[in-house]
């Protein structure tokens, strides 16, 4: 996905109903804008540095995506994977503090279930992905949800079904897009999103 927001608004897009399928994309691109607009004004910056010392001026970020349909029925956006850099990256998170109930408490369970000491900061990111509470959201998850569903998505995750891409994103960042099903399903949201941007300059 790519992050485009208005740095003018911010607005909170925490939920506490269930929510219809259909607007999940948008639910989760919303959450994306508004968490770009903070980490740019928190001067987040992406890792790595070209030879000429400029930083790369990608827009590429991995929503991070949660969703329990008990405890949290609507997807959150947990947080961003921003990609620099020769396989690097740097995730920009909320806070423990930041989670609605229901998902503070479930994260309570889990660390209790594995045994940590609930009083230290964990980030709710590690602990999520972890249980496959939560994934990391490429191009390819968003063309499968479209067709299958997001309930479907997120249920394949929790099951071992399909991956979290943990891994690949931390091995090789932006270049976990060097997959065939993910480059392919990338060129056809960004082709969507620069046809929408001609749309709307006519």
């Amino acid at each position: 996905m790519m992050d485009e927001f208005d740095d003018e608004e911010e607005v909170g897009y925490t939920l506490d109903m269930e929510v219809d399928e259909e607007n999940w994309e948008n639910i989760i691109q919303m959450q994306v804008n508004e968490m770009s607009c903070l980490a740019g004004v928190e001067g987040l910056q992406r890792p790595g540095r070209f030879y000429n010392g400029r930083r790369t001026s990608s827009y590429l970020v991995y929503p991070i995506v949660a969703y329990d349909d008990e405890r949290c029925p609507y997807p959150l956006v947990l947080g961003l994977v921003l990609t620099g850099l020769r396989g690097k990256t740097v995730i920009y998170e909320i806070d423990r503090e930041e989670l609605p109930i229901g998902l503070a408490d479930y994260m309570t369970e889990l660390l209790e279930f594995e045994g940590m000491p609930t009083s230290v900061d964990w980030n709710p990111t590690d602990v999520f992905i972890e249980a496959k509470v939560a994934t990391i959201l490429l191009p390819e998850d968003v063309l499968f949800a479209r067709e299958n569903g997001w309930h479907e998505l997120m249920q394949q995750v929790r099951s071992g079904a399909r991956t979290t891409h943990r891994l690949a994103v931390e091995k090789m960042g932006r270049m976990a897009l060097a997959d065939k099903k993910q480059r392919k399903a990338y060129k056809e949201l960004r082709k969507e999103n620069l046809d929408e941007v001609g749309e709307g300059s006519e």
